[in-house]
């Protein structure tokens, strides 16, 4: 019973904050650097982009400053700006009506862009606001996996169990940092990709630096080695969040070139007309 007087509450909340929703057109600038979707082969490309990341900065500091509401309207369409615990993140509070993040959405921009040919794709997720978001789209073979031992759609994805060259797009979207040894990731992504087919990734990237951050290390035992305060980030299937080893840099780009992808790429930008917002590097690797 309280429970359910919980849920009505929470309901009731919703329904309230979304109907005192701020209206933010006003402050929407006619500019050139409104939208952005570029690709970066090395750290100094992203220095010629710094315009376009000042502009943004600006505008997302305007949305926050003008509005503490939970919820904010672009064009007519309703936004949660979900804070939690007095902090934000446009890349991944920031949810349109089908809970899908900046993150999220600034993925589906690129999938349209780049592999609106693909036919099967890989992704390392299921039954989340994503994978349902991709079926409704109703254009790809989807596969799908979770990481939890005896379930059917288990996959481990530093030793998958897909023939080689199976999938023309293999999609993992923060799973990298979770997994001590990502080298073997990387090549097990190479392997089941086709020839041709693509990688999609993302995972906390340091744009400024070179080399990736070690937070965290484990032995053959199991045995966790702290490098830096622990840091744990949600995860849908483990409630009591997941682990992060590393923040990559621009060195990962190597080591997707090592295990023998012929073009790595950062695919970076934002769309204020969508508020799709924050940082948003992406790794785009061709087989």
């Amino acid at each position: 019973m309280i429970k359910l007087i919980k849920k009505a509450v929470r309901k009731a909340q919703t329904l309230i904050q979304k109907a005192f929703a701020r209206d933010t057109d006003h402050l929407y600038v006619v500019s050139p650097y409104n939208k952005l979707m570029t690709e970066l082969e090395k750290k100094e490309d992203y220095e010629s982009y710094q315009q376009y990341t000042q502009f943004r900065e600006a505008f997302e500091k305007r949305i926050l400053e003008f509005t503490k509401a939970a919820y904010v309207r672009m064009f007519g369409t309703l936004y949660h700006l979900n804070k939690f615990k007095g902090n934000f993140s446009f890349r991944e509070a920031c949810t349109d009506q089908w809970t899908l993040n900046s993150r999220m959405r600034f993925s589906l921009e690129i999938i349209k862009r780049y592999f609106s040919t693909a036919k099967s794709i890989y992704l390392t997720e299921h039954d989340t606001p994503y994978y349902k978001n991709l079926v409704k789209l109703g254009q790809y073979d989807l596969v799908t996996s979770i990481y939890k031992p005896g379930d059917a759609l288990h996959q481990d994805l530093t030793k998958l169990t897909y023939p080689d060259n199976s999938f023309d797009l293999c999609m993992s979207f923060e799973d990298l940092e979770h997994i001590p040894d990502y080298k073997a990731v990387i090549k097990e992504l190479y392997r089941v990709t086709k020839p041709g087919g693509h990688i999609l990734l993302s995972a906390p990237f340091m744009i400024e630096n070179d080399e990736t951050i070690i937070r965290a290390t484990i032995d053959e035992k199991g045995e966790i080695t702290h490098l830096l305060t622990p840091e744990y980030h949600g995860d849908p299937v483990i409630p009591q969040g997941i682990l992060c080893y590393y923040h990559f840099g621009w060195d990962l780009l190597e080591r997707f070139k090592d295990a023998g992808f012929s073009s790595v790429r950062i695919v970076i930008g934002y769309d204020i007309d969508k508020l799709i917002l924050g940082t948003l590097p992406f790794i785009m690797a061709e087989k």
